[in-house]
């Protein structure tokens, strides 16, 4: 079973860059170090702030903090996934509708 974590865990938060760990105490429906689940997630940037993504694009001079954020968020899914014995997969990430300047 793939599961994930609710994409805007508490208001607090919302679209203010900040990254919380991913709630479940065990796998849904099953125990600690499950062979049958893996968590889920994705990381865009426009999560970063709310006004991020205003021209519906990253935006460019904020590459920096955009990495960072990245490796926060993916860096905190790492370590729920470890805590609950399973694989993590990142399935979605970017959130580029063009090429440029995006690339």
């Amino acid at each position: 079973m793939w599961f994930e974590p609710v994409p805007f865990p508490d208001e607090i938060g919302v679209m203010q860059g900040l990254v919380f760990p991913v709630g479940f105490e065990v796998p849904p429906g099953a125990q600690i170090g499950s062979n049958k689940h893996v968590l889920n997630d994705h990381t865009y940037c426009c999560q970063l702030s709310g006004n991020e993504c205003a021209t519906g694009e990253p935006q460019v001079a904020h590459a920096v903090q955009c990495r960072e954020w990245h490796e926060s968020r993916i860096g905190q899914r790492s370590r729920d996934a470890e805590r609950l014995g399973v694989p993590l997969v990142i399935t979605e990430f970017g959130a580029c509708l063009t090429d440029a300047p995006c690339t």
